[in-house]
């Protein structure tokens, strides 16, 4: 005599036949399948995305370059006046103005270098009017293929990219580190943040900022300067804070 399945269990639920168990193993099995295929389309899509971002960061620092070099020769090959603004002043401990100093000049650049520099005007003691000025230049020199240097991007905006960049490895004398935007029609630099974890000489804390401008002619310049650092020397007897910033304006291209 065949035993009878109760259609029901002893706590009241209805026991499932043969086809519902098919139906829901089948039904989980496509869950799995689906969610597996999400993860690896997911995986997939993350590393497409990463190497398309190293793809990008490769070709914007080899054209960055390119306008880098194709600026240098520029500037190689032009003779043009400046006015220059500086604002030096020396600060206490805590960041306020102990000193401070403006000086005015004209300068004339040609071939990369300071020809002439006529003082305008200044605040400094025992200075005439309308005397040379010694030699004030600020060599800047800096290559976005320096094997030295990890480069990374961190911001796209609507105009420029922001490139991270750091020395490989610990920061050895006179290294870098910072961000610098990059124009995204022109790929020339828009602006400089740099601080120096390890100045050198004297120097025992620097950090800049620069900003440039394209003029009429493709030939981008310097706008303005910013640092900020900590001299110390002669074992510590001679130490002043200090902050300066250098403005450029009324570029003149001479023949």
């Amino acid at each position: 005599r065949s035993r009878r399945i109760p259609l029901t269990s002893a706590f009241g639920q209805r026991r499932l036949d043969k086809n519902e168990m098919d139906t829901i193993m089948s039904l989980k099995m496509k869950i799995m399948i689906q969610l597996l295929i999400t993860f690896l389309f997911g995986f997939s899509l993350t590393q497409a995305q990463n190497k398309e971002e190293v793809l990008l960061i490769k070709e914007l620092l080899r054209r960055a370059d390119s306008v880098s070099i194709y600026q240098d020769s520029l500037l190689a090959h032009s003779k043009y006046k400046v006015r220059e603004e500086v604002i030096f002043c020396e600060l206490t401990d805590n960041g306020t103005i102990k000193n401070a100093d403006t000086i005015i000049s004209s300068v004339t650049m040609a071939d990369k270098k300071e020809a002439t520099r006529e003082v305008i005007y200044s605040t400094k003691k025992n200075k005439p009017e309308g005397k040379k000025d010694q030699k004030q230049e600020a060599e800047y020199s800096f290559s976005f293929n320096d094997p030295h240097y990890n480069f990374s991007l961190t911001e796209t905006g609507d105009s420029s990219y922001i490139i991270a960049v750091s020395p490989k490895g610990s920061p050895k004398k006179g290294d870098y580190q910072g961000t610098i935007e990059i124009d995204r029609q022109g790929y020339f630099s828009r602006a400089i943040d740099f601080d120096v974890p390890k100045p050198e000489g004297a120097l025992k804390e620097f950090s800049t900022q620069m900003s440039f401008e394209p003029l009429e002619g493709g030939l981008v310049v310097i706008r303005e300067m910013k640092m900020k650092g900590l001299v110390k020397a002669f074992l510590g007897i001679f130490k002043m804070r200090f902050s300066g910033d250098v403005k450029y304006s009324n570029y003149e291209f001479l023949k």
